[in-house]
């Protein structure tokens, strides 16, 4: 265990100086060289010199209230005396051949592409001109301008205006109904509202689902069972509140709320930010397949399926995967 903790420490400490390596960190093996620090050396580690460019740079990561802490000489010291210690761990996992480890290799494969895709990404980005942010705007206005919505359950008892009998009749069954239904769910029974839709309401689209009619906008509510109906639902505040018997064209309603949807009305300039970064996201993502697309072209790939079949899965169901044998026929 002790020799694992000491390698996987060494792994970290060669992978993070890969990285410092390849962007003109000098240092023992072959790198790309970048143009020539010619800044003052401030250590030097072996055959490594550590500029005064480079301790700059590695301050400068740090945030504002971290740099503030290194404003002195001897703070400073305290400073390349880590960066010192990171070097020797460096030059050791060097030493020891760590750079053709696999693991290493692997993961600076992995920080390479990486790399390479934020690359491709920031040239493709551009600028949005003003056009087609507002075209987006005009075409997706339901995403920026939606009017206040509520989710209401309704227990409908019909009766036609015309039939003067059948509505006391019904006017008193909902009223009833009312204060069976608020006593049940003031206590332990809290969906006795829904069952109660499910068994006897005579409406038979939501019948089914509990009384629920789904997310309605006020005009919306007006439109199919009127202006009263939708107003007592918006009055209701808090979830699960049961308004009061509503009375409509077509009969008594009982209303339940469930939940409430905010409106929203932005105008332009506030969508703008949205827009934009909605925009720059799918032409980055078409740009990216584009140039994979390319590198595709260029290549010669090619899949052996008899090879990949042998590839075992650990852990896998191999018999849920394979496809079902057609049964054999029999004589």
């Amino acid at each position: 265990m002790h020799t694992r903790s000491i390698r996987t420490r060494v792994l970290s400490a060669a992978l993070a100086v890969l990285a410092l390596s390849a962007c003109g960190g000098g240092g023992a093996g072959p790198a790309k060289q970048e143009p020539k620090d010619s800044s003052p050396v401030v250590a030097v580690i072996n055959d490594r010199n550590l500029t005064a460019n480079e301790v700059k740079a590695k301050l400068d990561e740090q945030p504002l209230f971290v740099r503030n802490r290194y404003a002195t000489l001897e703070k400073k010291k305290e400073f390349v005396d880590n960066l010192v210690r990171f070097e020797l761990l460096v030059q050791e996992a060097r030493r020891q051949g760590l750079e053709d480890d696999p693991e290493i290799k692997a993961t600076v494969e992995k920080v390479m592409v990486q790399k390479l895709l934020r690359k491709q990404q920031e040239a493709a980005a551009g600028k949005i001109d003003e056009p087609e942010l507002r075209k987006y705007f005009e075409e997706h206005q339901s995403e920026f301008v939606r009017p206040e919505r509520v989710r209401v359950s309704h227990i409908f008892l019909e009766a036609p205006q015309a039939d003067a009998a059948k509505r006391a009749q019904a006017r008193t069954a909902a009223t009833k109904l009312l204060a069976d239904l608020k006593g049940k769910e003031a206590g332990p029974t809290k969906s006795a509202f829904e069952l109660a839709a499910s068994e006897q309401s005579q409406d038979p689209v939501s019948k089914s689902s509990g009384g629920d009619l789904g997310f309605r906008s006020r005009e919306e509510l007006t439109q199919g069972w009127g202006t009263a109906l939708a107003e007592a639902a918006f009055g209701l505040k808090t979830p699960a509140d049961i308004g009061q018997v509503v009375e409509t064209e077509k009969g008594f309603h009982l209303v339940k709320l469930q939940s409430r949807q905010v409106g929203m009305d932005l105008s332009f300039e506030q969508a703008r930010p949205r827009i934009e970064a909605r925009l720059l996201g799918e032409r980055r993502s078409k740009a990216m397949e584009g140039f994979i697309d390319g590198l595709r072209t260029k290549a010669k790939i090619e899949v052996k399926d008899a090879a990949l079949e042998q590839v075992k899965i650990e852990g896998a169901d191999t018999k849920a995967a394979e496809p079902a044998t057609a049964p054999t026929a029999q004589p």
